[in-house]
């Protein structure tokens, strides 16, 4: 192994380039990282049952968008935020933590994914501080986000919500246009109902409000919302 660490800057360096996690570790140890894992292809609409597998793995998404979810008792969809290239999910796996035994990864297009077994990351975390403290501060980030999605449900209404949302979605997939900011457009009204915790029919209302107020706009491609600051 040690021939081919030694000859492998470019892989070192596009591993550090994408995935801040990693940003401060050594080069000897990022390269260990990458050995162990595969990358794969995942296709469209594609689902990954990130803990229903013999071996788990700590996902790192390389090319496409991901929808995160749980599935809770019923047997439903509970849409937990979205992921572009770069982030990390299945962290919960090194935990073993009950809530990621329901959790799934749907492919919004296809993707790249590599697969790193939870072990080998759970072995260079023990001799890695940099790594350890990334992964804990990566949890716990995430953590806080999913809390303060929490209370924006408890305390805001339908529109305020979908809006909340939609301005978080295009700021960070998408990139600033004219007034505003503008993403390609991977949501279902289903989708934006589940992680607003509302109805499909309210999202469609509320859409077409938005539109006529001039504060998005969107088509089968795109969606733009404008004018953060007044909103």
């Amino acid at each position: 192994m040690s021939t081919n660490i030694t000859n492998e800057p470019a892989i070192e360096q596009l591993l550090i380039k994408q995935y801040s996690i990693i940003e401060n570790m050594d080069r000897r140890d990022i390269l260990i990282l990458h050995h162990a894992g595969i990358v794969r292809r995942i296709h469209g609409k594609k689902v990954i049952h990130v803990s229903d597998v013999s071996i788990r793995y700590v996902y790192f998404l390389q090319k496409g968008l991901m929808k995160i979810s749980n599935i809770n008792d019923k047997g439903e969809e509970v849409i937990k935020y979205f992921i572009k290239p770069g982030a990390v999910f299945g962290e919960l796996n090194l935990l073993d933590n009950e809530e990621s035994h329901h959790e799934i990864a749907v492919a919004m297009e296809n993707c790249e994914v590599y697969f790193i077994p939870v072990e080998n990351v759970k072995e260079l975390m023990i001799t890695n501080n940099s790594l350890r403290k990334s992964i804990h501060h990566y949890i716990s980030k995430r953590i806080k986000r999913m809390e303060e999605r929490m209370f924006s449900l408890m305390l805001k209404d339908v529109k305020e919500r979908i809006l909340d949302f939609l301005k978080e979605f295009v700021s960070e997939f998408g990139y600033p246009v004219n007034g505003g900011y503008q993403a390609k457009n991977f949501l279902t009204h289903e989708d934006i109902a589940k992680i607003t915790t509302t109805s499909r029919q309210s999202v469609t209302t509320t859409l077409v409000h938005f539109k006529k107020m001039g504060w998005i706009d969107y088509d089968s491609q795109n969606l733009s919302v404008f004018n953060f600051q007044d909103k």
